[in-house]
Protein backbone atom coordinates (compact mmCIF):
# COMPACT_ATOMS: atom_id res chain seq x y z
CA UNK A 1 0.00 0.00 0.00
CA UNK A 2 2.64 2.35 0.67
CA UNK A 3 5.10 1.40 -2.30
CA UNK A 4 2.04 2.60 -4.17
CA UNK A 5 0.94 5.42 -2.75
CA UNK A 6 4.65 6.40 -3.41
CA UNK A 7 4.54 5.45 -6.96
CA UNK A 8 1.22 7.32 -7.02
CA UNK A 9 2.65 10.39 -5.72
CA UNK A 10 5.68 10.84 -8.13
CA UNK A 11 3.65 10.15 -10.91
CA UNK A 12 1.31 12.80 -9.81
CA UNK A 13 4.55 14.96 -9.80
CA UNK A 14 5.87 14.09 -13.06
CA UNK A 15 2.22 14.40 -14.71
CA UNK A 16 1.25 17.79 -12.86
CA UNK A 17 4.74 19.25 -12.50
CA UNK A 18 4.04 21.46 -9.92
CA UNK A 19 7.68 23.06 -9.78
CA UNK A 20 6.84 24.93 -13.51
CA UNK A 21 3.51 26.18 -12.27
CA UNK A 22 5.25 27.43 -9.36
CA UNK A 23 7.89 29.23 -11.72
CA UNK A 24 5.08 30.26 -13.95
CA UNK A 25 3.40 32.13 -11.23
CA UNK A 26 6.35 33.92 -9.85
CA UNK A 27 7.74 35.15 -13.13
CA UNK A 28 4.43 37.04 -13.70
CA UNK A 29 4.51 38.60 -10.14
CA UNK A 30 7.85 39.77 -11.00
CA UNK A 31 7.19 40.96 -13.94
CA UNK A 32 3.90 42.51 -12.78
CA UNK A 33 6.25 43.90 -10.02
CA UNK A 34 8.25 45.84 -12.61
CA UNK A 35 5.76 46.97 -14.75
CA UNK A 36 4.77 48.95 -11.48
CA UNK A 37 7.99 50.04 -10.98
CA UNK A 38 8.56 51.51 -14.68
CA UNK A 39 4.77 52.62 -15.02
CA UNK A 40 4.39 54.28 -11.41
CA UNK A 41 5.90 57.45 -12.17
CA UNK A 42 4.11 58.14 -15.63
CA UNK A 43 0.89 56.99 -13.66
CA UNK A 44 1.78 59.85 -11.16
CA UNK A 45 2.73 62.18 -13.95
CA UNK A 46 -0.62 61.77 -15.64
CA UNK A 47 -2.78 62.14 -12.92
CA UNK A 48 -1.04 65.09 -11.27
CA UNK A 49 -0.91 67.01 -14.69
CA UNK A 50 -4.57 66.95 -15.19
CA UNK A 51 -5.46 67.68 -11.35
CA UNK A 52 -6.09 71.03 -10.14
CA UNK A 53 -3.97 72.82 -7.85
CA UNK A 54 -6.28 72.82 -4.93
CA UNK A 55 -7.10 68.90 -4.99
CA UNK A 56 -3.40 68.11 -4.94
CA UNK A 57 -3.40 68.93 -1.28
CA UNK A 58 -6.45 67.38 -0.86
CA UNK A 59 -5.89 64.21 1.20
CA UNK A 60 -8.76 62.44 -0.30
CA UNK A 61 -7.78 62.84 -3.92
CA UNK A 62 -4.76 60.33 -4.73
CA UNK A 63 -5.61 58.87 -8.15
CA UNK A 64 -8.18 59.84 -9.46
CA UNK A 65 -9.12 63.80 -9.35
CA UNK A 66 -12.61 64.69 -9.37
CA UNK A 67 -11.91 67.05 -11.76
CA UNK A 68 -9.88 67.36 -14.99
CA UNK A 69 -8.18 70.67 -16.13
CA UNK A 70 -6.00 72.03 -18.56
CA UNK A 71 -4.71 75.03 -16.20
CA UNK A 72 -1.75 73.39 -15.42
CA UNK A 73 -0.82 73.27 -19.10
CA UNK A 74 -1.57 77.27 -20.11
CA UNK A 75 0.69 78.02 -16.97
CA UNK A 76 3.48 76.07 -18.65
CA UNK A 77 2.96 77.38 -21.86
CA UNK A 78 3.06 80.99 -20.35
CA UNK A 79 6.24 80.56 -18.46
CA UNK A 80 7.93 78.44 -21.06
CA UNK A 81 8.64 79.47 -24.64
CA UNK A 82 7.79 75.97 -26.20
CA UNK A 83 8.74 76.50 -29.98
CA UNK A 84 11.73 77.97 -29.23
CA UNK A 85 12.75 75.26 -26.47
CA UNK A 86 11.75 73.29 -29.17
CA UNK A 87 14.12 74.17 -31.75
CA UNK A 88 17.09 74.61 -29.43
CA UNK A 89 16.42 71.12 -29.18
CA UNK A 90 16.48 69.81 -32.42
CA UNK A 91 19.27 71.75 -33.34
CA UNK A 92 21.81 71.34 -30.41
CA UNK A 93 20.32 67.73 -29.28
CA UNK A 94 18.04 65.93 -32.13
CA UNK A 95 20.75 66.95 -35.05
CA UNK A 96 23.70 65.71 -33.56
CA UNK A 97 21.40 62.39 -32.94
CA UNK A 98 20.81 61.60 -36.66
CA UNK A 99 24.15 62.27 -37.57
CA UNK A 100 25.24 60.10 -34.82
CA UNK A 101 23.28 57.33 -36.21
CA UNK A 102 24.58 57.75 -39.90
CA UNK A 103 28.21 58.26 -39.04
CA UNK A 104 28.23 55.21 -36.07
CA UNK A 105 26.97 53.09 -38.94
CA UNK A 106 29.36 53.66 -41.16
CA UNK A 107 32.21 53.11 -38.52
CA UNK A 108 30.39 50.22 -37.61
CA UNK A 109 30.50 48.74 -41.22
CA UNK A 110 34.00 49.50 -41.38
CA UNK A 111 35.07 47.68 -37.94
CA UNK A 112 32.80 44.58 -39.19
CA UNK A 113 33.48 44.22 -42.79
CA UNK A 114 37.40 45.56 -43.59
CA UNK A 115 40.44 44.47 -42.23
CA UNK A 116 43.13 47.45 -41.50
CA UNK A 117 46.44 48.14 -39.35
CA UNK A 118 45.32 49.65 -36.28
CA UNK A 119 41.52 47.61 -36.38
CA UNK A 120 41.89 46.46 -32.92
CA UNK A 121 43.33 49.74 -31.72
CA UNK A 122 40.13 51.64 -33.19
CA UNK A 123 37.64 48.80 -31.56
CA UNK A 124 39.69 48.96 -28.13
CA UNK A 125 38.96 52.94 -28.38
CA UNK A 126 35.31 52.79 -29.33
CA UNK A 127 35.15 50.29 -25.74
CA UNK A 128 36.80 53.13 -24.00
CA UNK A 129 34.43 55.88 -25.35
CA UNK A 130 31.47 53.95 -23.63
CA UNK A 131 33.55 52.30 -20.38
CA UNK A 132 34.55 56.32 -19.57
CA UNK A 133 32.20 58.73 -18.71
CA UNK A 134 31.64 61.75 -19.94
CA UNK A 135 32.07 64.05 -16.66
CA UNK A 136 35.72 62.27 -16.33
CA UNK A 137 36.84 64.40 -19.62
CA UNK A 138 35.15 67.35 -18.95
CA UNK A 139 37.58 69.91 -17.86
CA UNK A 140 40.45 68.82 -21.03
CA UNK A 141 36.48 68.91 -23.50
CA UNK A 142 35.87 72.66 -22.18
CA UNK A 143 39.28 73.59 -22.64
CA UNK A 144 39.24 72.32 -26.48
CA UNK A 145 35.78 73.84 -27.31
CA UNK A 146 36.98 77.24 -25.38
CA UNK A 147 40.52 77.19 -28.15
CA UNK A 148 39.81 75.18 -30.99
CA UNK A 149 42.17 74.25 -32.74
CA UNK A 150 41.85 71.34 -34.79
CA UNK A 151 45.24 69.61 -35.10
CA UNK A 152 47.05 72.38 -34.07
CA UNK A 153 46.43 74.17 -37.76
CA UNK A 154 44.62 76.95 -36.68
CA UNK A 155 47.00 77.71 -33.70
CA UNK A 156 49.80 77.79 -36.11
CA UNK A 157 48.19 80.04 -38.75
CA UNK A 158 47.63 82.41 -35.75
CA UNK A 159 51.41 82.77 -35.75
CA UNK A 160 51.77 83.18 -39.64
CA UNK A 161 49.34 85.88 -39.89
CA UNK A 162 48.46 87.35 -36.12
CA UNK A 163 45.06 87.43 -38.13
CA UNK A 164 42.97 84.01 -37.64
CA UNK A 165 42.08 82.93 -34.01
CA UNK A 166 41.08 80.18 -32.24
CA UNK A 167 37.45 79.66 -32.31
CA UNK A 168 35.39 79.72 -28.72
CA UNK A 169 32.88 76.80 -29.54
CA UNK A 170 31.04 77.57 -25.85
CA UNK A 171 27.65 78.31 -26.24
CA UNK A 172 27.05 77.18 -29.72
CA UNK A 173 25.86 73.74 -31.56
CA UNK A 174 29.15 72.69 -32.11
CA UNK A 175 29.85 71.31 -29.14
CA UNK A 176 27.16 68.33 -29.93
CA UNK A 177 27.04 68.36 -33.71
CA UNK A 178 31.47 68.30 -33.84
CA UNK A 179 31.26 65.39 -31.82
CA UNK A 180 28.90 63.54 -33.63
CA UNK A 181 30.00 63.76 -36.76
CA UNK A 182 33.84 62.58 -35.23
CA UNK A 183 31.56 59.12 -34.46
CA UNK A 184 32.02 60.49 -30.39
CA UNK A 185 29.25 62.27 -29.36
CA UNK A 186 26.22 61.05 -26.65
CA UNK A 187 26.50 57.20 -26.24
CA UNK A 188 28.12 56.62 -29.66
CA UNK A 189 30.38 53.73 -28.95
CA UNK A 190 27.38 51.79 -28.22
CA UNK A 191 25.92 52.45 -31.38
CA UNK A 192 29.02 51.35 -33.04
CA UNK A 193 28.89 48.33 -31.13
CA UNK A 194 25.60 47.84 -32.01
CA UNK A 195 25.79 48.40 -35.57
CA UNK A 196 29.24 46.36 -35.37
CA UNK A 197 27.54 43.46 -34.20
CA UNK A 198 24.50 43.61 -36.70
CA UNK A 199 26.89 43.64 -39.72
CA UNK A 200 29.13 41.09 -38.69
CA UNK A 201 26.23 38.39 -38.88
CA UNK A 202 25.34 39.40 -42.33
CA UNK A 203 26.68 37.05 -45.49
CA UNK A 204 29.62 37.90 -46.55
CA UNK A 205 27.88 36.80 -50.23
CA UNK A 206 26.21 39.94 -50.20
CA UNK A 207 29.17 42.11 -50.18
CA UNK A 208 30.96 39.47 -52.70
CA UNK A 209 28.20 39.11 -54.99
CA UNK A 210 28.01 43.11 -55.53
CA UNK A 211 31.93 43.33 -55.50
CA UNK A 212 31.62 40.86 -58.65
CA UNK A 213 28.79 42.82 -60.34
CA UNK A 214 31.43 45.70 -60.51
CA UNK A 215 29.90 47.99 -56.91
CA UNK A 216 32.32 49.59 -54.80
CA UNK A 217 32.09 49.58 -51.29
CA UNK A 218 30.43 52.94 -51.06
CA UNK A 219 27.81 51.40 -53.63
CA UNK A 220 27.45 48.08 -51.55
CA UNK A 221 27.21 49.92 -48.49
CA UNK A 222 24.36 51.99 -49.91
CA UNK A 223 22.66 50.02 -52.06
CA UNK A 224 22.60 46.72 -50.17
CA UNK A 225 23.57 47.05 -46.81
CA UNK A 226 21.86 49.79 -45.95
CA UNK A 227 18.48 48.52 -46.61
CA UNK A 228 19.25 45.86 -45.18
CA UNK A 229 19.72 47.07 -42.18
CA UNK A 230 16.70 48.89 -42.11
CA UNK A 231 15.51 48.13 -38.82
CA UNK A 232 18.86 48.40 -36.59
CA UNK A 233 19.09 51.90 -38.23
CA UNK A 234 15.46 52.65 -36.91
CA UNK A 235 16.49 51.03 -33.06
CA UNK A 236 19.83 52.96 -32.87
CA UNK A 237 17.85 56.14 -34.30
CA UNK A 238 15.45 55.83 -31.04
CA UNK A 239 17.90 55.07 -28.64
CA UNK A 240 20.01 58.23 -30.17
CA UNK A 241 16.70 60.56 -30.16
CA UNK A 242 15.60 60.05 -26.68
CA UNK A 243 19.48 59.99 -24.89
CA UNK A 244 19.92 63.22 -26.66
CA UNK A 245 16.38 64.53 -26.16
CA UNK A 246 17.01 63.92 -22.00
CA UNK A 247 20.69 65.08 -22.04
CA UNK A 248 21.18 67.45 -19.40
CA UNK A 249 24.35 67.86 -18.84
CA UNK A 250 26.21 68.78 -22.27
CA UNK A 251 23.87 71.76 -22.27
CA UNK A 252 24.11 72.76 -18.82
CA UNK A 253 28.27 72.23 -19.02
CA UNK A 254 29.05 73.91 -22.65
CA UNK A 255 26.19 76.27 -23.72
CA UNK A 256 23.58 77.76 -21.17
CA UNK A 257 22.28 79.92 -23.34
CA UNK A 258 20.24 78.19 -25.05
CA UNK A 259 17.61 76.06 -23.07
CA UNK A 260 16.58 72.57 -24.34
CA UNK A 261 14.22 70.29 -23.22
CA UNK A 262 15.97 69.34 -20.49
CA UNK A 263 18.11 72.14 -19.19
CA UNK A 264 14.22 73.60 -19.51
CA UNK A 265 12.27 71.41 -17.45
CA UNK A 266 15.02 72.00 -14.81
CA UNK A 267 14.89 75.62 -14.25
CA UNK A 268 11.14 75.87 -14.22
CA UNK A 269 10.09 75.56 -11.38
CA UNK A 270 12.62 78.64 -10.25
CA UNK A 271 11.27 80.29 -13.27
CA UNK A 272 7.76 80.24 -11.68
CA UNK A 273 9.11 81.15 -8.45
CA UNK A 274 10.90 84.48 -9.14
CA UNK A 275 7.74 85.66 -11.70
CA UNK A 276 5.81 85.21 -8.37
CA UNK A 277 8.75 87.10 -6.88
CA UNK A 278 9.21 89.85 -9.09
CA UNK A 279 5.26 91.13 -9.46
CA UNK A 280 4.22 90.47 -12.88
CA UNK A 281 0.90 89.80 -12.79
CA UNK A 282 0.91 85.87 -11.92
CA UNK A 283 1.17 86.00 -7.62
CA UNK A 284 -2.85 84.92 -7.34
CA UNK A 285 -1.20 81.42 -9.33
CA UNK A 286 -0.26 79.07 -6.74
CA UNK A 287 2.71 76.82 -7.00
CA UNK A 288 2.34 72.96 -7.01
CA UNK A 289 3.93 70.00 -8.65
CA UNK A 290 0.68 69.80 -10.97
CA UNK A 291 2.47 72.05 -13.36
CA UNK A 292 5.87 70.69 -12.90
CA UNK A 293 4.48 67.55 -13.91
CA UNK A 294 2.64 68.62 -16.29
CA UNK A 295 5.51 70.08 -18.08
CA UNK A 296 7.32 66.95 -18.09
CA UNK A 297 4.26 65.32 -19.83
CA UNK A 298 4.54 67.75 -22.47
CA UNK A 299 8.53 66.53 -22.38
CA UNK A 300 7.87 63.49 -23.00
CA UNK A 301 4.77 63.70 -25.31
CA UNK A 302 7.47 63.33 -28.43
CA UNK A 303 8.78 60.57 -27.52
CA UNK A 304 5.98 58.40 -26.37
CA UNK A 305 4.37 59.68 -30.07
CA UNK A 306 8.06 58.19 -31.86
CA UNK A 307 7.91 55.11 -30.07
CA UNK A 308 4.21 54.37 -30.44
CA UNK A 309 4.71 54.61 -34.55
CA UNK A 310 8.82 52.84 -34.45
CA UNK A 311 7.98 49.97 -31.69
CA UNK A 312 7.67 47.34 -34.03
CA UNK A 313 10.86 47.72 -35.94
CA UNK A 314 12.63 48.91 -32.54
CA UNK A 315 12.20 45.28 -31.40
CA UNK A 316 12.85 43.84 -34.57
CA UNK A 317 15.93 45.66 -34.58
CA UNK A 318 17.45 44.92 -31.28
CA UNK A 319 16.59 41.48 -31.94
CA UNK A 320 18.44 41.22 -35.11
CA UNK A 321 21.42 43.32 -33.70
CA UNK A 322 22.52 40.13 -31.94
CA UNK A 323 22.48 41.47 -28.56
CA UNK A 324 19.93 39.69 -26.94
CA UNK A 325 21.89 36.22 -26.95
CA UNK A 326 24.96 37.76 -25.37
Amino acid sequence: MKKETKETLMHRLKVVKPFRFVWAVARQLFMLGLAYVVLYPVLYMVSNAFKPVEQYYDPSVIWLPKSLTLENFKIVLLIMDVGKILWNTFIIELLPALISTVVCMMVGYGLARFDFKGKKLVSAGVILTIIVPQQVISTSLYTSYRYFDFLGILGFLHKLTDVINTPNLIGTAWVTILPSLLGVGLKSGIFIFIYRQFFTGLPKELQEAAAIDGCSAFGTFTRIIVPTAKNIVISVLLLSVVWNWNDYYTPAMFIRVKDTIATALAGFQNKLENLHNMGTGMENIQTANTQIQAACLIAIVPLIILYLFLQKRFSEGIENSGLTGM
